[in-house]
């Protein structure tokens, strides 16, 4: 399945995203502080993700319906550089370090991780439906997927503490956050090759 270019990078996704939400969790308090934000705002900050990705994601059939589920997620993959640039109040953007900017940073990475997860699991499955030759019996097919899907989400989480301290130590919080926007740049741009380049925003993509 990893060989169905779909499936590895779904999978790659979630990582992605799961790696991005916890990509904060280090040093965003610590930098916030350091600027005089108070805990009570800093604790607001870190429940903004979660709020606009709950309320959200019942509405995201409503994108699914309209354009391909690749095309979703690749909008998701930039829309999530967008709000890591934001939070960081990015000095290449020109960004001030104020609140309404990293507000808006973490109000825009909860809405790109729903527009990403919520349709990868059943792109991953469409991938290996229509791309692969090997007959599956389906049961055990969603299962096989559920469980790697579940790791991957796994991998995500350990990967961004790891990767934001290794970032924060070296170049400190705002140039982290650039740097790590870029990352997720440069992998949608791999993300819309691999998968099918202009193809993944018609409505009935080739495979």
């Amino acid at each position: 399945m990893l060989a169905i270019k779909r499936f590895l990078f779904g999978l790659m996704s979630q990582i992605m995203v799961t790696s991005s939400i916890q990509f904060l969790a280090p040093s965003f308090s610590v930098h916030m502080h350091k600027y005089g934000f108070s805990p009570a705002f800093i604790g607001v900050c870190f429940a903004i993700p979660g709020i606009i990705y709950a309320s959200l994601s019942p509405l995201m059939y409503l994108f699914t319906e309209r354009m391909p589920k690749r095309a979703v997620i690749l909008i998701g993959i930039v829309l999530m550089s967008i709000g890591m640039f934001f939070v960081g109040t990015s000095k290449t953007l020109g960004l001030e370090n104020n609140p309404a900017m990293i507000i808006l940073g973490l109000m825009i990475i909860g809405a790109s991780a729903g527009m990403i997860s919520i349709p990868v699991l059943p792109e991953m499955l469409e991938a290996v439906e229509h791309e692969s030759d090997r007959q599956y019996d389906q049961e055990e097919l969603n299962d096989f997927i559920s469980g790697i899907f579940v790791t991957s989400t796994g991998v995500g989480e350990f990967l961004g503490p790891l990767i934001s301290s290794v970032l924060n130590e070296a170049y400190g919080f705002r140039e982290a956050q650039d740097t790590y926007a870029n990352i997720i740049l440069v992998f949608a741009g791999l993300y819309f090759i691999m998968t099918g380049h202009m193809n993944i925003f018609l409505k009935r993509p080739m495979a």
